[in-house]
This record gives structure tokens, C-alpha cells and sequence, in this order.
């Protein structure tokens, strides 16, 4: 399948579910190739999991729950394709953790807690917060044109806040067949900011900034051309002084090159792929992501954040952080293709690079051969983190746009693996991200 069309399934695939809200997720790796086997950088699993079998790394909390999640977690493993994953849940009580299957597609190397990932759209998470932090000092306006930054971009009119929220109408240069047959023929090349948005110059706005919502790779890469403008610093540098050093997220880093630092487990996709595949990630180049999905962080590193973004402790005031909390609006609809829309409601929605489900706040990063989901559920304190070493959706209607993998177990709705996992943890909390009606719908499928 071409990459042109494998990659606009990205568009389908958002925050917490399967949703009608079109979010392209992001992220890819970077320098020369992999084999499909272990590897040295390889993390040093625990010796219980030396089998893949799936392994409780942290107890923390109660037995009952313990047993509830491991049931769940190990469960909706069992309805993905991918070679393994890390899990956690963090309450007021503790912290549990969990690893499962491998690091590798050919189970040589069982998964370890520690291993650091691409997360993908997660950076969004980052970069948006980095943008409120500077409108909280003054040194930009939520209501500042995106023209006032970057010159020429189709409705220039939009503004930053238009931007963060996704309703700025700038098409996403991720859907651009030219780009992404560029993108899958070198993977290792690197990709420099205004080549990115440059794809979308001059092309149609979608529709009038604020009209509706469309999730825009475009709106993030522009966002973080805008941090570097204002700051007169690297975005890297940014990042790593408003939040990662204050909240102490010492494995969390924003690459300025293919770097992957060890350890980290092997990422595979079906994007791009023209055999029966699948390919490895591993070290693709996720310059082309950028500010959108470009971050590197771990489990322990995303519990904090998930924390701090559901609560803004640390990172925002609390009237900036009520504002974010407050920035979905269910009178928007979303940009389904020309003439069609989906509502937003408080169980599916888009914010301030912030996802809404009934009262789960967070964002699932997607790229080329790994996939993550980071959630926090105000009214409970509860913190869920999901990674997994691939992006191949599995389920049992998945379409010609959602390429499945020779061992996809054909269970359920097609969706992602850590939102699959992401929702039957919370599912097992007794917090669901997923309405009644909807599960049945889903139980039908």
C-alpha cells in the first residue's frame, strides 16, 4: 500500500478512542537502518518477564484493583498486534506497572518498564503548554495572528489560540501525497521547520478560523516557530527550561538529530509499506514531526506529566490552567471532508492541545512504529500512561486505510494499541472513556 495512503490514517486516529474527531497523529525516529532483531541499546528486563509473560514491575495499590488492572491490561494486549508494551497507573494510593510481550518483532528481548519512547503527539501536550506559559508572561497573545510570526500561511487571519485549539482552517501538510511519498522513500532524512509549512502555502484554508475543528500537523510546527521567534531560543531549549528541568524530566528531551538514547525497544509499522511487512522505526528521522510529535520521554517521566498536565501544578497558574480546562467548545463541530461535520461533546473533544473524555484529560502521540497514551482523570487524581512499540491498529473492521499486520487478532472496532489498552485500564478503574452507548456500539462491532 502507497505511503500516500497508508499515511492519511493518521488523520483518524486520536486521543482516547475511536473518534469521529479527525486527529493525525505524529512522531517517527530517525538515523541509518535497524535490523528486526535485539539489539545492544536494548533495556535489561526484569527476570520474571523473561518470557514476554506479563509482569507487575510496580504494586502500589490494593490487591483487588491490582488484579482488576492486570486482568485488563493483559486482556486488551492480547487484542493488539503489537510485540509489547509498559503500562501504568498512578492514584493517590500508589503507583502500579506493568510490562508485556517484547522489545522486539522477533521476541528475543522480553519489554522492560525503563525503555524511553518516541511519543509522538504527546509533544504537542508540551509545546501548546510552552506557548500558554508565554502568553502567561506577556511576551505573546492567545489573540495574535499567526501572519504577525509566519508570513503567507493559508488564513492568516487565524490566531494562536486558533491554532492550539485546531481551528484555524490551516490544512496539515502531513496529507500532502508529495510529502508523503517524500517522507517514506527517506526516512532518515531531516526536515527543517518552514519545509514543513512551506507544503501548505498557498494552498485553501479548510474554513474560516474558529468555524470548526480539524486536528492540523501544520498548527503545531507554526506554534513552535512562533516559541523560537519570541524567545530568541531553540525550541529544544525552551522546552527543556519552562518545563522538563522545573518538573524534573530528566529522560524527557526534545532531539535536534536522530538520536535515540538507550535504553529503548524497537519500533514497527505498516505506514508506507508496500509488502506484507512490517517495517521497523526505529531510526527514522522525526525532524518531519517537529513540535508536533518529535519528543522523547519514559513511563516514569510521563506519569509526572500527565499529572501536571491534567492539574497544571508546576507548570501553570491556576487561572491559565482553569482556561485550558475550559477551552473545548461543543457548539464546534469537526471537519469531516467537504460539506460533512462531526459534534464534539464533553465525551469527545479537542482543547488546548488537550484531549477531553468524560472527564479524562490528555493526548495519544502516534508515528511510524510507536504509539502512546497519556490520560489524567481530574476529578479522581488518577494518572494512566500506555506505551507500545508499534502504531498497527488491529480489530476486526479495520479498512485498506488502516493497514493491519499478518497477526492482528481481528477483535473489536479497529484502533490503536495503546488506546485499546488505554481504555480497558480506565474501563477497569470504573472510570470509562467511553460512553455506555458507545461501548455497546463497539461491543457490536
Amino acid at each position: 500500500m502507497s505511503g500516500a495512503t497508508t499515511m492519511k490514517k493518521w488523520a483518524g486516529i486520536l486521543l482516547v478512542a475511536t473518534l469521529a474527531i479527525g486527529a493525525a497523529a505524529c512522531g517517527s525516529d530517525d538515523d541509518g537502518a535497524s535490523d528486526d532483531g535485539a539489539s545492544d541499546d536494548s533495556s535489561t528486563p526484569d527476570e520474571s518477564a523473561v518470557d514476554g509473560a506479563f509482569t507487575v514491575v510496580e504494586d502500589g495499590l490494593d490487591a483487588e484493583l491490582t488484579e482488576v488492572l492486570n486482568v485488563a491490561g493483559s486482556a486488551a494486549f492480547a487484542e493488539t498486534s503489537a510485540p509489547g508494551a509498559v503500562m501504568a497507573v498512578r492514584t493517590a494510593e500508589g503507583t502500579w506497572v506493568a510490562t508485556v510481550g517484547y522489545q522486539d518483532w522477533d521476541e528475543t528481548v522480553p519489554m522492560a518498564a525503563d525503555v524511553n519512547q518516541r511519543v509522538g503527539s504527546v509533544a504537542k501536550t508540551f509545546t501548546v503548554t510552552a506557548l500558554l506559559q508565554l502568553a502567561e508572561q506577556g511576551e505573546l497573545s492567545l489573540d495574535d495572528p499567526i501572519e504577525d510570526y509566519v508570513p503567507g500561511m493559508p488564513n492568516g487571519e487565524a490566531t494562536l489560540g486558533e491554532l492550539a485549539e485546531m481551528r484555524s482552517g490551516i490544512p496539515s501538510y502531513t496529507f500532502s501525497d508529495e510529502w508523503q511519498d517524500a517522507l517514506f522513500s527517506d526516512p532518515e532524512r531531516p526536515w527543517e521547520p518552514d519545509e514543513l509549512v512551506d507544503v501548505v502555502r498557498g494552498e485553501e484554508p479548510m474554513f474560516e478560523p474558529g468555524a470548526m475543528m480539524f486536528y492540523s500537523n501544520t498548527n503545531l510546527v507554526l506554534l513552535g516557530m512562533v516559541i523560537e521567534q519570541v524567545t530568541g531560543e531553540p525550541i529544544e531549549d525552551v522546552l527543556a527550561s519552562q518545563i522538563f528541568e522545573p518538573l524534573s524530566l530528566d529522560n524527557t528531551l526534545m532531539p535536534t538529530t536522530a538520536e535515540f538514547p538507550e535504553p529503548h525497544a524497537r519500533g514497527y509499522t505498516m505506514q508506507g509499506v508496500d509488502g506484507d511487512g512490517p517495517d521497523e522505526t526505529t531510526d527514522w528521522n522525526p525532524s518531519w514531526a517537529w513540535t508536533a510529535g518529535a519528543v522523547i520521554s519514559n513511563l516514569d517521566d510521563l506519569l509526572v506529566w500527565g499529572e501536571a498536565l491534567g492539574t497544571g501544578e508546576g507548570i501553570l497558574s491556576p487561572e491559565t490552567q482553569a482556561a485550558r480546562l475550559s477551552s473545548f467548545d461543543f457548539d464546534v463541530p469537526v471537519f469531516t471532508g467537504p460539506g460533512t461535520t462531526a459534534p464534539q461533546s464533553p465525551e469527545r473533544a479537542y482543547g488546548q492541545g488537550l484531549g477531553l473524555a468524560l472527564d479524562w484529560y490528555g493526548h495519544e502521540g502516534e508515528l511510524p512504529g510507536f504509539n502512546t497514551y497519556v490520560q489524567h482523570y481530574e476529578p479522581e487524581g488518577i494518572t494512566l500512561v500506555v506505551m507500545v512499540n508499534t502504531d498497527i491498529v488491529s480489530g476486526s473492521d479495520c479498512t485498506d486505510d488502516q493497514p493491519t499486520a499478518a497477526n492482528n487478532p481481528g477483535i473489536g472496532s479497529c484502533g490503536s494499541p495503546a488506546s485499546r489498552i488505554g481504555m480497558a485500564l480506565a474501563e477497569a478503574l470504573g472510570y470509562p472513556m467511553v460512553s455506555a452507548a458507545d461501548a455497546d456500539d463497539e461491543a457490536d462491532a
